[in-house]
């Protein structure tokens, strides 16, 4: 690849890991006529693991999204995987969650967990079922020419590590995997590690609010939620009422799904179902509560910086 964004990126790998020993352009999965999501999957071999980066989830040649603040979907996938010999099998891995976010419209972003439906390499009686997302610890994210692009890493996770992170959250959880690990470098032939996981946290029941507006809409640069100007009024305050204190929460319910603020060690959201989670550490209360003051326009926070708000009068 050529183009000024995937320029910026193969120097960003080259300058992290070294020299990039192999390039590789997956096939598209099944539901793509002609080229699938991912251009080039860039595969370097940083001491004693291989790295594997995409192109094609943030723009390669040229500016098409109308965010310029973002480039595409605003992130590129990776993982890093311990093994002897180049695991060629997880270059269809990374492409084929690519071809997830382009079909479903539902971006990526740190702490979104997944179940992979079987082990992570196919045909091999892994433990590792799952994975959870987080930015990649050896690659920041970069200010490109073509704007900004985060680098999401794959973690793999047995079947009841996901259940913990349901549990207890997935920073609890990865903290636990990185000890000993902090470039979260995935082993397709360990065990699981649950038993240093810390109990569950205790929540509040969360308080509700009911109002009308409220939708949120996927796109390339992030989610985009939509709120009344009399609901985000009222959204502030509740946000400081539910949120002060561990394991607080606060339900925004409208007609076609819901709003879930959850306190939280560290900021995230997902989207499940007809809910988007976002979660709020305590540090950034405050500021994320003064976004809803009635008036309309768009908001914006940094620790979440693919979640965009808008009021509406």
């Amino acid at each position: 690849m050529t183009g000024p964004g995937a320029a910026a990126i193969d120097e960003a790998v080259r300058r992290a890991d070294g020299p990039v020993v192999a390039r590789h352009h997956p096939r598209a999965p099944h539901r793509f006529q002609g080229q699938g999501p991912v251009s080039e999957v860039m595969v370097t071999r940083p001491g004693d693991h291989w790295h594997l980066v995409t192109l094609g989830l943030s723009e390669l040649d040229g500016k098409q999204s109308e965010d310029q603040a973002v480039s595409g979907w605003g992130f590129e996938l990776t993982v890093r995987l311990r093994a002897q010999e180049e695991p060629l099998w997880a270059v269809e891995l990374l492409a084929n969650l690519a071809g997830y976010v382009w079909t479903t419209r539902h971006a990526l972003a740190p702490g979104h967990h997944l179940d992979l439906g079987g082990p992570i390499r196919l045909g091999t009686p892994s433990a590792i079922t799952a994975g959870v997302v987080v930015r990649d610890p050896g690659l920041p994210a970069l200010s490109g020419p073509l704007g900004e692009v985060e680098l999401l890493q794959l973690l793999g996770l047995t079947a009841d590590e996901l259940e913990a992170c349901r549990a207890n959250g997935t920073e609890a959880v990865v903290e636990v995997l990185a000890r000993g690990n902090p470039l979260l470098v995935t082993d397709v032939e360990r065990v699981s590690r649950i038993a240093g996981l810390p109990a569950p946290r205790v929540r509040r029941p969360a308080a509700g609010l009911r109002v009308g507006t409220l939708r949120w809409r996927a796109g390339r640069g992030g989610v985009s939620v939509e709120l009344g100007a009399g609901a985000a009024a009222a959204v502030g305050p509740a946000l400081q009422r539910g949120l002060s204190g561990e394991g607080g929460g606060l339900r925004v319910q409208g007609d076609a799904g819901a709003l879930v603020f959850e306190a939280a060690a560290v900021a995230g959201w997902e989207v499940a179902g007809d809910e988007l989670v976002v979660r709020v550490p305590a540090s950034e209360l405050e500021d994320l509560a003064a976004l809803f003051d009635g008036r309309a326009g768009w908001g914006r926070r940094p620790a979440w910086p693919r979640l965009r708000w808008h009021v509406v009068p």
